[in-house]
C-alpha cells in the first residue's frame, strides 16, 4: 500500500506586469493540488511542451517553498472570466486585468478551480 499517491502537470500563467508566461509545477497530493514551482517560458516552448493542456480540478493550495511568478514575485494568480486564462494576482486590488486578453473585471476568491491555463 502507498503512503500517498502524486500526479504533477504545468499550468501557464502570464505575469501582470511583464505580460510574459510562465509556468507552475501543479503537484497533486492526496487530491490536493500544490503549486510547488515557478519558471520562466516562451509560448512556443508552452505550446510544443504540451503545457495548459490538462485540467486541474478542485483545491489549490501554495506549497511553502513556492517562488511564485519568476517576473515580479507575485504568489497569487486569478483565472480569467473571459478567456480561462492564469495572470500572476498580488491582491493588492479586486479590480484585475487579464495579461491574456485584456479583460478587466472584480476578482472572487475560489475554494477550488476548474483551470487549465494557457490557451493553447
Amino acid at each position: 500500500m502507498r503512503e500517498f499517491e502524486r500526479e504533477a502537470t504545468v499550468v501557464v500563467c502570464k505575469c501582470t506586469h511583464s505580460k510574459q508566461p510562465f509556468g507552475i509545477r501543479m503537484e497533486k497530493i492526496n487530491g490536493v493540488w500544490h503549486q510547488t514551482w515557478a519558471f520562466k517560458i516562451n509560448e512556443k516552448a508552452a505550446k510544443n511542451e504540451g503545457y495548459g493542456t490538462e485540467m486541474v480540478s478542485g483545491r489549490i493550495e501554495v506549497d511553502a517553498e513556492y517562488p511564485g511568478c519568476p517576473y515580479c514575485g507575485t504568489m497569487g494568480w486569478f483565472s480569467c472570466g473571459n478567456c480561462g486564462n492564469l495572470t500572476c494576482y498580488s491582491g493588492e486590488t479586486n479590480i484585475v486585468t487579464c495579461a491574456w486578453c485584456g479583460n478587466k473585471g472584480e476578482c472572487q476568491a475560489a475554494e477550488s478551480f476548474d483551470l487549465k491555463g494557457g490557451g493553447y
